[in-house]
């Protein structure tokens, strides 16, 4: 369903309810008054009647016997009739029935006579009963057509209301659908912002969203292209690698054979790590789901990212007992894990060989912290923030640079569980790098 059908079916239906309980309100108390002035009406001619009784209208005013009894002309639904109190008929409307204007008692009565109903009023005054009668179904007629008379230009204008409503949700909608013809004809590749200022104030906010979801959409774009440039470079370059040590190895023999091997080896190792980074952060950009229900403390972090790190880390890694070691990070042991490997594979590589680096994990009521300072050259102020940029490769020292994405992978990991990772020159040289998690509840 349309939104301007929606908004007119509902805003229609609402006002057809509300008037047409205000119409059977209203024709309710039309027809209460209706009928209160017919029957004051009726009062009011019995009265008239008798004042022209009392004044000696009528000639002859000696009562006289029912067959010589006045007769005058009357409508179908009205009827008069004058009685002497020993029950002689003095005048009577034509086609009055006896039976009708036979009362016992003065006032109103409704009765129905040879199947039809009656409204009748008797007085007695001036030594006269005088009784006067309308048909209740001329009276029905009436409000029937007082009804009609009133409803009629009602039901116009509910149709001409709906009709103009259909218009008008028409031309609200308007820009609504102009920024869908808008974005209809845009090209896949078009990231310039949209106009919000012909918009109605409504829509400026859509208008403003649509903006910044272009502008991330574009951001993402751009990352994943150098991304994608980036990862074929990085592949490239081992391949070509191995390539050649592999044609070295065919065209030589003995110990240069074993050497080419050895390095075309190296080769494939290391386009396996830079492939393995690659899967990691894919799968931690992608949001696939690593929780498996099981959680483990920040100790058993520590010890399970030492043994997976590379083999250099054996006697390296000074862990410091700290005052977070029993907390719980919320975050899956697999991805807890793989950033401090990788926190500490890039300490071990940008510190000189044999160093040490300590680790020590810290804890407070909300959040578990990771610090590992290293006793390398550190970095360069604007290097600090460019270390988790995709690829980016510091000056490492007495070994070969990674694969330039396990800062990266590190970052990730932290924001998408609301924590976060910091890099900082340590006071007495080398490079602190402090992850923060977010804390188990209990």
């Amino acid at each position: 369903m349309s939104l301007r059908l929606r908004l007119v079916l509902t805003i229609g239906i609402a006002l057809a309810v509300l008037w047409s309980v205000a119409a059977a309100w209203m024709l309710r108390d039309l027809d209460r008054n209706l009928q209160h002035t017919l029957d004051d009406r009726l009062a009011m001619s019995a009265r008239m009647v008798s004042g022209l009784l009392a004044q000696g209208a009528l000639v002859g005013a000696s009562p006289v016997a029912a067959a010589d009894a006045v007769t005058v002309a009357g409508s179908r639904g009205m009827a008069c009739q004058i009685r002497s109190l020993r029950g002689e008929v003095i005048a009577t409307t034509q086609g009055a029935s006896s039976a009708l204007m036979a009362t016992d008692a003065p006032g109103y009565r409704t009765r129905e006579i040879e199947g039809t109903a009656w409204r009748t009023y008797t007085l007695e005054a001036n030594g006269y009963s005088i009784t006067t009668a309308d048909s209740l179904g001329e009276r029905a007629e009436l409000s029937r057509q007082i009804a009609l008379a009133a409803g009629l230009p009602f039901l116009i204008a509910a149709v001409g209301g709906l009709l103009a409503l259909w218009l008008g949700a028409g031309r609200a909608l308007a820009p609504l659908d102009r920024l869908r013809r808008t974005l209809a004809q845009r090209q896949p590749d078009a990231d310039e912002p949209l106009d919000a200022q012909p918009m109605p104030g409504e829509l400026r906010p859509l208008v403003e969203s649509l903006n910044h979801l272009l502008q991330r959409v574009s951001d993402a774009v751009s990352r994943e292209r150098s991304f994608t440039n980036h990862a074929a470079h990085e592949l490239r370059t081992p391949l070509t690698a191995i390539d050649t040590h592999l044609q070295v190895a065919r065209l030589t023999g003995g110990e240069d054979s074993r050497r080419a091997l050895a390095d075309a080896g190296e080769g494939v190792q290391r386009m396996r790590a830079t492939l393995d980074q690659l899967l990691m952060l894919a799968r931690v950009e992608g949001r696939l789901p690593f929780d498996d229900g099981q959680w483990i403390t920040a100790a058993q972090v520590v010890e399970q990212a030492v043994a997976a790190s590379s083999p250099a880390a054996n006697g390296r890694v000074v862990v410091v007992a700290g005052s977070g070691s029993q907390a719980v990070p919320a975050v899956p042991p697999a991805l807890s894990v793989a950033a401090l490997r990788n926190l500490v594979d890039n300490a071990l590589r940008y510190s000189p060989p044999g160093s040490a680096v300590d680790l020590v994990a810290d804890a407070d009521a909300t959040t578990v912290r990771f610090r590992l300072t290293d006793r390398g050259a550190g970095l360069e102020p604007d290097e600090y923030r460019q270390a988790t940029q995709r690829f980016w490769r510091g000056r490492a020292t007495g070994s070969a640079g990674g694969s330039g994405l396990g800062l990266t992978i590190v970052e990730a990991i932290a924001e998408r569980h609301g924590g976060y990772v910091v890099l900082r020159p340590g006071d007495g040289g080398g490079t602190v790098a402090e992850l923060v998690l977010p804390r188990q509840d209990g």
